[in-house]
């Protein structure tokens, strides 16, 4: 029940409060900026906790999407932020190849964005062109957003397979758009986390956008800077072949270790038919290198007329930075 206080009251309150009290709060108190529009929901420990998550996540994507595009990938965490959706919205190029993306089993969306520099270039490695093409400035057709789908749906695998050390959600592609604004994922005024990614591929560079909801967040609790750095993840047998067709293509310089010396006069007697020996019995191993390693040994040796290396051993490395030879 309210009752309006009298004026001796209101002395009695006055007289009890030191005359410099406000000054010492504020000495002693700093004025914090807060902004009700833009409540903080997610708390700096969990940001932290989604960085290294999502910078996993991007390590994880950047071997499969290489040997998917078969070209050169980078996939890089830049910053883990909390905004209004209406603000990740305007913050986006229009048109942009642009996802609405369902988490199982909680009844809520996320987005994810791919810039169009790198949508359109990865739609060219994919239909068997060289990437550097460039970006034509109008939206995705039917055709093209169908070919990104396959990327996107790879992103989507690694998401849930990085969550799983923190709850157990599935992401995948609920609906597409090229105008953001048309696809409906939250509110206005709703507060998401976004996770950006630099992505490159090839000579072709952009931004890779995350939007999750912070309710997402909220609902993994203490899981969230518990569990994502006790996990390891293991390449699946698709990413295995990936990575074994594309390794299997690159050329190394092969070189073996055969080396003399000669007296300078000899040198300088050399004529053509003379025969020079390179101080190596036959009956001796040389080094086989690969680049500037040693991987093999071996011994001289002819095949078709032309000189060769039997290999013999194989050198493998061991801790400690000691090579040991393995077999014969």
């Amino acid at each position: 029940m309210s009752r309006v206080l009298t004026q001796e009251e209101i002395d009695a309150l006055l007289a009890s409060t030191p005359a410099d009290a406000g000054l010492h709060a504020e000495r002693s108190a700093p004025v914090i900026t807060y902004n009700f529009r833009h409540p903080d929901r997610v708390s700096k420990d969990q940001i932290r906790s989604l960085h290294f998550l999502h910078d996993r996540f991007a390590r994880n994507a950047t071997a499969s999407l290489s040997a998917f595009l078969r070209t050169t990938t980078e996939l890089s965490i830049v910053s883990v932020e909390q905004f209004a959706y209406s603000e990740f919205l305007l913050a986006l190029p229009d048109p942009t190849a642009f996802y609405a993306v369902s988490i199982a089993p909680l009844e809520t969306l996320a987005a994810l964005e791919l810039n169009p520099g790198v949508a359109f270039a990865m739609i060219d490695r994919i239909l068997g062109g060289s990437g550097e093409s460039g970006a034509p400035q109008r939206a995705l057709t039917e055709i093209e957003q169908n070919v990104v789908d396959a990327v996107v749906r790879l992103l989507l695998e690694h998401l849930t397979e990085s969550w799983k050390s923190v709850t157990e959600l599935r992401f995948n592609i609920h609906a597409r758009e090229t105008r953001p604004q048309m696809l409906p994922v939250a509110s206005w005024n709703e507060v998401v986390v976004v996770v950006n990614f630099d992505l490159k591929v090839g000579e072709a560079r952009g931004l890779l956008n995350i939007c999750m909801p912070a309710s997402v967040i909220e609902a993994s609790g203490t899981n969230l800077g518990q569990s994502w750095q006790h996990s390891k993840r293991d390449r699946t047998v698709v990413e295995e072949q990936w990575l074994s067709e594309s390794l299997g293509a690159i050329p190394l310089e092969v070189s073996a270790d055969v080396q003399t010396t000669l007296k300078t006069r000899d040198l300088v007697n050399l004529r053509p038919g003379h025969v020079l020996s390179l101080g190596v019995p036959s009956e001796v191993d040389i080094n086989v290198r690969v680049g500037d390693i040693i991987k093999f040994k071996g011994r001289l040796a002819t095949t078709a007329g032309r000189a060769a290396v039997l290999v013999n051993q194989k050198i493998s490395t061991v801790a400690g930075g000691r090579q040991e030879a393995q077999g014969r």
